[in-house]
């Protein structure tokens, strides 16, 4: 290989490493900082929500990024703390804001109907 070329090449794999490096930072950036929490929606057969339990801090505003990464529409609501979140389409993000003053464990579910297993799609709100 010719000087050149061999400079093309560590340029190449620089530059590609760098990416990879940026949208990694940018990404722990935004999970850390800019999120509490984050829920992604899968229909049942294909992972339920997921994590299925979340934790937040009592009495503290808590932002909640739900990411619906299935083909299907989805929806979620945590019916004893007044969260609800009527749709998220296929490939959307919603962002929602809340503040959950009670300590205790609070059921979410989908409310869209998703798939045949659309009714064991949910998981537990932990308050702290």
């Amino acid at each position: 290989m010719k000087r050149n070329e061999i400079i093309a090449v560590i340029a190449f794999i620089a530059a590609t490493l760098g990416t990879i490096a940026g949208v990694l930072a940018i990404e722990g950036f935004r999970r850390n900082r800019l999120f509490t929490a984050e829920l992604v929606a899968r229909a049942p057969e294909y992972g339920n929500f997921y994590p299925q339990t979340l934790s937040v801090p009592a009495g503290e505003e808590v932002r909640l990024m739900i990411r619906n990464i299935d083909t299907v529409t989805h929806g979620f609501v945590v019916p004893d703390l007044g969260i609800a979140v009527p749709q998220i389409k296929a490939g959307e993000v919603k962002v929602i804001t809340f503040t959950a003053d009670r300590p205790g464990t609070y059921p979410f579910m989908c409310t869209v109907w998703c798939s045949a297993r659309h009714l064991e799609m949910g998981g537990r709100l932990v308050v702290k």
